[in-house]
């Protein structure tokens, strides 16, 4: 049995594997809390000190401790894979060994000069300390640690072991904060074992494992085993969870899908060869373990733990496997964001896109749904934004040239192809520009037809009444379509039949609609030297509450109009007033054929400066 403690190592070993592989903090720590882990303990407590300038860190557990020939054998031996030794792999708390590789005893000289490790196991105290420069000076391949305490001096002390983290190389301060949320990034094992923080004594820290996801605001969860893939064999040992969130994930460490083996990270959060580029992954994060990849035949679990050989035949039917998942994932995000979006809109704008739908031949409801699909899934358009755009899809759906144009939105599929889709949406506008652009020329040279017959004294009949009667426009813009109501006319002659009028007060016919909504118009054309007054007013009215009175129905029309149209108005103040009242109650309205004129010049003109000043 030795009397001293022995290092046995080649200089390289300490320079490769403890300086230059742990140069982190956090991954530092997280080698200690695996072997406390390993020990058994049950709680750990780490105390950073930083006191005018001077750095130092106690790491301290309640594990099994070590005793003098365990630490020679087994913590000073560089490279001693425990699992091997022991063929089930477990501690006597029934817990997977994490450790493996032996290595990282050697992560402390990633950050400090000087350890010391102290250890009690079973009323044994053990106390040395080990210094980096004397190591790496050493020219025998071995270095004895200075014991500090005489071997196996007796104690009181309970079982465990403490690490004094001394010569700290860190200049930056301790921010608890971070460090606890990088040690909850490589674990899923703090709600066994409770690891506690503290600065100078104090501003105590706990470690959990949720804490990593603390940042953002998770929407929907997919738990692990998943039907998602059927075929790998190993697709009922795989456990944990993939999440999405409601926003995109700030902290790109959290980007991607761990994998954990016995509650230690094995790789960091990876898409494992897909494609980065699609929004989904701006969204997901989660943690699965994957235990079984220790009883692979090789060791495919790199020494620094941030990722796996993806090189060998099992890894990659495991990354095949991993690569469907996240695919299915996605696909089901983007369903389930599309209906939650759905829901948004309705509570939020009354819009029911699905009720909407319904009223759709099958072949138009299913390119809807590939035009409305992007816009709903897409997490960059808010609810109001999406509900904007598809009330305007919504608006001109019943338009061919739209319909056509929307087949190549509806030919987009991805999300890399968004500012191609909302360019088409943009190239609508001028679609839709040029269209009102061709409407208004038209509806120019018609106002000008109109005006000449004015100009010229055009007999009433027939002209003036065919040419009233297409374009109905001219008395309301909002008349976009005319049908002759022949029953409600013929109606309205028997009911007050010409010979019953004086001369004047004769119409030459009426025109009747029904083309907006559930509305009946009726429109009396009366010569251009016509002057309406008060008795042609009423008679309007009597038309007007005749027709509604005697006919109208739910179902049919519930709402009556009457035009007057004349050569001018009377000057009278009662016909000023019955104008002004009727007009207000939207029953009968007075028009002369100049104001239908210079109304319509007016409309129409902005539709024409629209145009213009789009398409400079």
């Amino acid at each position: 049995m030795s009397e001293n403690l022995t290092l046995k190592f080649d200089p390289n070993t300490i320079e490769h594997l403890g300086i230059s592989l742990y140069s982190k903090l956090p991954s530092v720590l997280s080698e200690l809390v695996s072997n406390s882990w390993d020990a058994d303990a049950d709680k750990v407590y780490i105390t950073f000190y930083d006191r005018e300038g001077s750095k130092e860190i106690v790491y301290e557990d309640d594990g099994t401790g070590m005793s003098f020939d365990e630490l020679n054998e087994k913590f000073l031996l560089i490279g001693r894979n425990r699992r091997k030794e022991n063929s089930d792999s477990k501690t006597a708390k029934d817990r997977f060994v994490i450790g493996k590789k032996g290595l990282g005893k050697l992560s402390v000289f990633g950050i400090c000069d000087i350890i010391e490790v102290k250890s009690v196991k079973g009323g044994i105290l053990n106390h040395f300390k080990m210094n980096l420069e004397d190591i790496k000076n050493s020219n025998t391949g071995t270095y004895n640690p200075e014991l500090l305490v005489s071997k196996n001096t007796s104690t009181t002390q309970k079982n465990g072991t403490t690490l004094y983290l001394k010569s700290i190389r860190r200049k930056s301060g301790f921010n608890l904060s971070d460090i606890a949320v990088s040690l909850s990034k490589k674990f899923m094992i703090f709600d066994v074992l409770k690891l506690t923080m503290f600065l100078n004594e104090a501003n105590e820290t706990i470690v959990t494992n949720e804490m990593k996801f603390n940042s953002f605001e998770e929407q929907f969860r997919w738990n692990f085993p998943n039907s998602l893939d059927e075929v790998y064999r190993y697709k009922d040992q795989v456990k944990g969870f993939i999440l999405t969130t409601l926003t995109p994930i700030k902290d790109t460490d959290m980007s991607g899908i761990y994998l954990v083996s016995r509650g230690k990270i094995v790789n960091t959060a990876s898409f494992y060869g897909l494609r980065d580029n699609d929004q989904f992954h701006s969204y997901v994060t989660g943690y699965l373990d994957v235990d079984f990849i220790d009883e692979f035949d090789e060791d495919v679990i790199s020494t620094d733990r941030h990722s796996l050989n993806w090189e060998n035949d099992q890894t990659k039917e495991l990354q095949a496997f991993l690569q469907n998942v996240i695919k299915k994932i996605g696909n089901e995000w983007k369903r389930k964001r599309s209906e939650a979006k759905r829901e948004d809109i309705k509570k939020e704008t009354s819009l029911d896109i699905a009720e909407w739908q319904q009223t759709l031949p099958t072949f138009e409801r299913e390119l809807s749904d590939k035009i409305f699909n992007p816009i709903l899934s897409n997490p960059r358009i808010e609810a109001d934004k999406s509900s904007e755009i598809i009330k305007n899809v919504m608006d001109k759906f019943d338009n061919r040239t739209f319909k056509e144009y929307a087949e190549k939105i509806a030919e987009i599929s991805s999300e890399e192809q968004l500012p191609e889709f909302l360019k088409l949406i943009e190239d609508w506008k001028a679609i839709e520009a040029r269209q009102f652009r061709d409407i208004s020329i038209s509806r120019v040279e018609v106002i000008k037809q109109f005006e000449e017959y004015l100009r010229t004294d055009t007999r009433e009949v027939p002209t003036l009444h065919n040419f009233l009667k297409k374009f109905s426009w001219l008395l309301d813009p909002r008349i976009l379509e005319f049908k002759d109501e022949v029953y409600y006319s013929l109606l309205l002659k028997e009911h007050f039949p010409d010979e019953k009028l004086s001369e004047t007060n004769r119409r030459i016919d009426f025109l009747c609609s029904n083309a907006l909504g559930e509305i009946l118009y009726v429109i009396e054309i009366k010569r251009s030297s016509f002057e309406v007054d008060e008795n042609a007013l009423e008679q309007a009215y009597d038309y007007q509450s005749f027709l509604k009175e005697k006919y109208s129905t739910q179902s049919g029309f519930s709402k009556v109009v009457c035009f007057v149209v004349g050569g001018s108005k009377a000057n009278s103040r009662k016909f000023r007033d019955k104008e002004q009242t009727y007009m207000k109650s939207g029953e009968v309205f007075v028009k002369t054929y100049i104001e239908l004129l210079e109304q319509s010049k007016e409309y129409h003109k902005e539709f024409i400066e629209t145009y213009n000043q789009y398409s400079k």
